[in-house]
């Protein structure tokens, strides 16, 4: 028998956040529902049934009976999820599958199901679905960390030529000698960064930074492979957005939301001929989405946040001024011919990308025509697009948003340094 959740709120938070999961916005669940009923939608009917489902998801109003075929169809749940707000997902089977063992919070269980030698754990079900799948939805974080502890899955390889489409992901779990078989799991863990992306909400929820440095929550693997000042590309942070993610962190308590709005550093992975070992500093790649959603939320973290973004970008603009200055007073553009030369020079060099609002300084150009070597930059600018109530967030926005733009826009603007 499961415990039925009496706390409106909760069920409607599980809802909100499968619904998310599995439709591109709630008024697409909204038509879905509706035809499921056997009616056409209309504007009115899918409206309604809007407002009714943000009730829902407040916690104002309970779900109703006449609603659970529908929504557990629709959203591929049971009855007992939605009226345990998730923490009821026994299988309706004794037969043990991917699916049991992630609801499973045995640790003899879950030993048993890894040593198995028809190695099921390490296949996709007939739902296209691994344990790691069905856990993460299931939220089993228990299961999940005995897995990671015991080093049986990792999402960091600590391997900086394997940080690409994820962080090295992997598994010490052995494969049958067989042929190309029991490659479900190692594939979605080496060539998929959405089961580290699902985890890192997990572990917002949980309050768990040892867990966010495991799976360098605020980090983009593109970072290692991209950013560096010497690249033709940069990061495309925009394909790899989360809004899931993003709104769970801002939901956070004050401890994450520390981690992800304090800046970072990563290594550069370029060999270069001087035989330096160089970092690039960035902050959160969607640090602008997050600091949204702080303000849509009214958060009390929004004034700490937003005063980090803004000294960040302050520093930021400091360091292109040295080293732009750097380029005006080398001794080549000295002569008096030569003095409009640096200006082009820096032209060349310095970029903005609005994927990822990336501002870079590449000192190629600079370097090929200096007497002494100028080094580079390349980082992220956060800004707001949303207003907040308050005049102290108010200023703030304001301030924020002016420094990003003296950033976006000091190309236009360097005969005045």
């Amino acid at each position: 028998m499961f415990k039925v959740e009496k706390n409106n709120t909760k069920i409607g938070k599980y809802l909100a956040d499968i619904i998310e999961q599995k439709y591109d916005s709630r008024r697409a669940f909204c038509r879905a529902y509706i035809r499921a009923t056997g009616e056409e939608p209309t504007n009115e009917t899918i409206n309604n049934m809007s407002n009714r489902l943000m009730q829902i998801a407040k916690g104002n109003k309970a779900i109703q009976t006449y609603d659970l075929p529908y929504f557990t169809e629709l959203l591929g749940i049971s009855c007992e999820q939605i009226l345990s707000a998730g923490e009821c997902s026994a299988p309706l089977t004794n037969r043990v599958t991917n699916y049991s063992i992630a609801c499973s919070k045995d640790q003899k269980e879950w030993e048993k199901y890894i040593n198995r030698e028809d190695k099921l754990i390490l296949n996709s079900d007939e739902y296209c679905k691994t344990v790691l799948d069905y856990a993460l939805e299931f939220g089993n974080y228990e299961f999940i960390k005995y897995l990671m502890d015991n080093k049986y899955i990792w999402f960091d390889s600590r391997k900086d030529q394997d940080y690409i489409q994820t962080f090295g992901a992997g598994t010490s779990i052995e494969r049958r000698q067989i042929g190309s078989v029991d490659y479900g799991l190692q594939g979605k863990l080496h060539e998929e960064d959405e089961l580290r992306i699902n985890l890192i909400s997990l572990a917002c929820d949980n309050n768990d930074i040892q867990m966010l440095n495991a799976l360098r929550a605020r980090e983009n693997p593109q970072l290692y492979f991209r950013a560096h000042y010497l690249s033709g590309q940069h990061p495309d942070f925009d394909g790899c957005y989360n809004e899931r993610m993003v709104k769970h962190i801002a939901e956070s308590d004050e401890l994450v939301l520390n981690y992800f709005t304090d800046s970072f550093e990563i290594r550069d992975n370029v060999r270069y001929k001087d035989g330096s070992s160089r970092t690039h500093t960035f902050m959160f790649p969607y640090i602008s989405k997050l600091l949204d959603q702080l303000i849509i939320k009214k958060s009390l973290f929004a004034e700490t946040a937003l005063k980090k973004a803004l000294n960040y970008n302050k520093r930021t603009y400091k360091k292109l001024c040295e080293l732009i200055l750097s380029v005006k007073n080398d001794e080549y553009y000295s002569a008096e011919y030569m003095k409009d030369m640096w200006i082009k020079t820096c032209e060349q060099d310095l970029e903005f990308f609005d994927n990822g609002d990336i501002i870079m300084f590449r000192a190629f150009y600079s370097t090929m025509t200096a007497q002494k070597h100028i080094d580079g930059i390349i980082t992220n600018v956060p800004h707001v697009t949303k207003e907040p109530s308050s005049p102290i967030l108010k200023y703030l926005t304001e301030e924020l948003n002016e420094s990003y733009l003296e950033i976006v826009n000091l190309k236009e603007h360097l005969e005045e340094l």
